[in-house]
């Protein structure tokens, strides 16, 4: 939240705590989620999904699922109600993949800031608007998983899969954020430990917030740590705010370079062959090019997908974790060459075999108009 003056992470926290109960009850049952019984009051304003409390002019409360309409909502509420400089995410499980993708997009060009309280969720399209915060603090439960958007046809769903390969990384999303969910099947969701969200640098505060000009105490604990998510992962302990920091501006999102764009996107690449057979699929069909030289040979994207289908039939069963410290890219022009190594588990049950090992890997990927892969090599180390 950007207000003059600034602060620590942990005094933010403790202030936006005050500030998301200082309404009294009215903003309590909302957070609670008896919005319903609120709505038509003087003192809110509603914008489908979006929530507008007058005793808190600089906050905007978007709960429930991602819908058709959301994006003209929102750019309403914005518009009548310019103060609003933070976007709360309450109890929102996603929905439409493509607005989750454009209001991000929205959020993103006017600079707000992202919450997701503690007790909430924000999970599947909703994961999208959180990472386009220009600052992004997550108390509750960040969740992500493969896309699936049945209201689109594959040629748009792929389309989809290209944007998040194009977009996230310009909000600062790690690729290791971008492997996770697209290795978590669509029928499942990953919701991130307090560790995982200070390893991945999930939040971005910078070590200070921006907040109210007042007197305040010093700086307070970090929150206790978070419950484990009904049927996720569970999360390990939260780490304890950083100390208190020299003042300076809140963070500004920095341009991604194409090298890490690169990384990123060549992580994304291994990673997906952990996904289900369709899914991997689809990813070949979208990102490799007409024509490629695969492993020292000229072929053509047919050839290409027939292999990963073989592959893809015999080993049923993928994992591959890619070395963070083992990437290395370099770009000129819009063509970046990455290299790096990986380790892998395949197993297919049916003809009870296993296999296991590391390898190395080459990518040269043509960023010219969307991510195409125009080279790709790679040998065993070690098995």
């Amino acid at each position: 939240m950007r207000f003059p003056g600034v602060v620590t992470v942990s005094v933010f926290l403790e202030r936006a705590k005050k500030q998301l109960v200082s309404a009294g009850l009215l903003l309590l049952a909302l957070l609670a989620g008896s919005i319903g019984a609120w709505a038509n009051t003087e003192r809110v304003d509603q914008y489908g999904p979006f929530f507008f409390i007058h005793d808190q002019p600089d906050m905007l409360i978007y709960s429930g699922q991602v819908g058709a309409n959301d994006l003209l909502n929102l750019k309403k509420a914005l518009r009548e109600h310019p103060t609003i400089r933070t976007l709360i995410l309450k109890d929102n499980p996603g929905g439409l993949v493509h607005i989750g993708l454009v209001i991000a997009e929205e959020v993103y060009e006017r600079g707000l800031d992202t919450y997701i309280p503690k007790d909430s969720f924000c999970a599947s399209a909703c994961s999208f608007v959180f990472f386009a915060g220009k600052n992004r603090l997550a108390q509750g439960r960040l969740g992500v998983h493969q896309i699936s958007a049945p209201e689109m046809s594959g040629a748009q769903a792929q389309f989809g899969v290209s944007d998040i390969v194009a977009t996230l990384p310009k909000y600062g999303v790690a690729a290791d954020v971008l492997g996770i969910m697209f290795r978590t099947p669509p029928d499942d969701m990953y919701f991130f430990s307090p560790h995982e969200i200070t390893k991945y640098g999930i939040n971005r505060t910078g070590q200070t917030y921006a907040a109210r000009a007042e007197p305040g105490p010093a700086p307070t604990p970090a929150p206790p740590p978070l419950e484990a998510p009904s049927g996720g992962n569970r999360p390990e302990r939260q780490a304890r705010a950083a100390p208190s920091a020299p003042e300076q501006p809140a963070s500004q999102p920095q341009r991604v370079s194409d090298e890490q764009r690169a990384v990123n996107a060549a992580v994304l690449i291994i990673q997906a062959g952990s996904a289900s057979a369709d899914k991997a699929m689809e990813f070949t069909r979208e990102f490799y090019a007409d024509q490629v030289e695969y492993f020292k040979r000229n072929v053509s994207k047919a050839e290409i997908l027939d292999d990963k289908r073989a592959y893809f039939s015999r080993w049923t069963k993928r994992e591959f974790r890619v070395h963070e410290d083992s990437l290395h890219a370099k770009c000129q022009n819009t063509i970046c060459a990455v290299i790096g190594t990986y380790d892998y588990v395949v197993a297919s049950p049916e003809r009870g075999k296993e296999t296991s090992g590391t390898a190395e890997f080459s990518y040269i990927l043509d960023f010219s108009e969307r991510l195409k892969i125009v080279h790709e090599d790679g040998q065993v180390v070690r098995r």
